[in-house]
């Protein structure tokens, strides 16, 4: 008796001592678009300024998957709290003078790691509405990335009030696209497209990629932008739309039926409004409003005079390639037309100015 009583005992202490050892694990059900709360370390020291930060593999880690409805959104991977930097110099010049302004812009790397893992291809037919819309949305409304949106924004517009003064929304407008345009081009061979946020935090992106990035950052702040689709030549750009009419072909206008589009280059360092030579002859690109945004962009005609000047010039050999111009200051360009005199007793618009 004693002996059976001593072996429940015993047999007890050991199912309590295994019990004691098993834990049990709840995992909340994940949705698109957002990180389920997992337990994860500690964060990390953010990431120094233009280091380059592998991939992480931090326990937590989640696969990406497709949002409600044919759109694929990013699922963020990692550590939510992780942030790298980026800094960006870059010059514009408004009506007071060319500037230097230097932005640093944080990044989710949850959010950039979760958009590595996407692969989001150019549409098959850039002439099919229903398929570009679906690419377009896919860059313009996925939730994830409007922390990277607003974070650029936020240097923007704190650049919009440097040194106490005020830029116009025309002049906004040109810093916005200054910005963008002297982000390194590097060429993508692959169909995959960068996201916007890839674009920032690797400081480097193609024609479409920057495209993306500049046609959503505009329509954040109200601009009439659209994206320009370019089926023959495999091309996307960016479109800011334009009230006055344009004297002449050496700005090209794209229209949508009702409103009317001039080229914005995301590419490299151009002035608003002038087209590349392949795009002169190029058939007319599908327009793909973004956003609601209203703002037109005012002082096309002036660009218009500065870029029919150096068209003019470049045809009488007076300039070429390794002539220094500076597509984003306007005034200095068109003033250094004026006094230069190269087309002194012919054809000069910005001599007039």
């Amino acid at each position: 008796m004693k002996c059976t009583g001593l072996c429940a005992v015993v047999l007890l202490c050991l199912c309590i001592l295994i019990c004691g050892c098993v834990q049990v694990i709840i995992n909340p059900p994940g949705f698109p678009g957002a990180v389920a709360p997992v337990a994860s370390p500690a964060p990390d020291e953010p990431i120094k300024d233009d280091e380059t930060e592998p991939v992480s593999t931090k326990t937590g880690a989640m696969e990406p998957s497709p949002a409600a409805g044919s759109l694929k959104y990013i699922t963020p991977v990692g550590d939510v709290s992780r942030v790298g930097h980026r800094t960006f110099t870059f010059w514009y010049a408004p009506v007071t003078g060319p500037q230097e302004y230097t932005f640093r812009v944080p990044v989710n790397m949850s959010v950039y790691y979760g958009a590595r893992q996407m692969k989001i291809d150019l549409p098959a037919s850039s002439m099919n509405p229903a398929q570009v819309r679906e690419y377009i949305d896919t860059f313009e409304s996925d939730p994830a990335m409007e922390e990277l949106y607003s974070s650029v924004l936020s240097q923007l517009r704190n650049a919009r009030h440097k040194g106490g003064g005020y830029l116009s929304d025309d002049e906004y407008f040109e810093l916005i696209v200054a910005f963008v345009q002297q982000i390194p081009y590097v060429e993508n061979p692959s169909p995959k497209r960068k996201y916007p946020v890839e674009v920032i935090y690797e400081k480097a992106g193609d024609s479409d990629e920057k495209s993306l990035l500049l046609v959503n950052l505009l329509a954040r702040e109200g601009y009439d932008v659209a994206l320009l689709v370019f089926e023959d030549l495999g091309y996307e750009s960016t479109g800011i739309r334009v009230i006055e009419e344009v004297p002449d072909s050496s700005l090209k206008v794209f229209s949508d039926g009702k409103k009317d589009y001039v080229f914005v280059d995301a590419e490299i360092p151009r002035f608003v409004g002038s087209v590349p030579g392949i795009f002169v002859t190029a058939d007319d690109p599908g327009v793909y409003p973004v956003g609601s945004g209203t703002k037109s962009y005012g002082p096309i005609n002036y660009v218009w005079k500065i870029v029919a000047d150096l068209n003019h010039m470049k045809k009488m050999g007076r300039i070429d390639k390794n002539t220094v111009i500076n597509p984003w200051d306007k005034f200095g360009t068109c003033s250094w037309i004026k006094n230069s005199k190269i087309l002194h007793n012919t054809t000069c618009y910005c001599c007039d100015m």
